[in-house]
């Protein structure tokens, strides 16, 4: 696959991650959310600050984007492995443990106050998951990037 049609991919790729996440953000999560308080009107003191948190930990989700993004520019002026890529995959592995560690909180959160449904144990338990997964192959990743940088600086001083 050439470069630029690997960038182009890759950015559509973020555009629709971003899109989706802003699907469900502000339009499925308060749907779910005011359709919850409907059928059970003792959980609407629950409803704002979980809005609230969701809003939140999308914050650390579209600066993941923004890095990813970044590292696509890198890519497309041909110059993957420089250290500013290894370092953006390491904020972007930092980003998604953040994320895990604010959804772990708040299930312990919710198992405190007695509100841990078992469907929302599944999903926060799948959210936790997916970040720890993206969280090791962001630095495997960073790490790969890291070296491949290092051997192209010392092919480069040889010549």
């Amino acid at each position: 696959m050439e470069r630029k049609e690997l960038t182009k991919w890759l950015k559509i790729v973020i555009v629709f991650a971003a899109l989706t996440g802003v699907l469900l953000c502000f339009i499925i999560a308060p749907f779910l959310g005011s359709e919850t308080v409907f059928i059970y009107p003792e959980l609407g003191y629950m409803y704002w600050p979980c809005l609230i948190f969701v809003w939140v930990t999308a914050v650390p989700f579209y600066v993941a984007l923004y890095k990813g993004w970044l590292i696509c520019e890198e890519i497309s002026n041909d110059n993957s492995f420089c250290q500013e890529n290894a370092q953006r995959l390491k904020e972007i592995s930092k980003l998604a443990l953040f994320e895990c560690i604010l959804y772990l909180a708040a299930m312990i959160i919710l198992l405190v106050l007695n509100l841990l449904h078992p469907s929302i144990l599944l999903m926060t338990l799948f959210v936790i998951f997916v970040g720890i997964s993206i969280a090791v192959v962001c630095a495997a990743l960073s790490h790969l990037v890291e070296k491949a940088s290092e051997l192209k600086e010392e092919n480069d001083l040889t010549i």
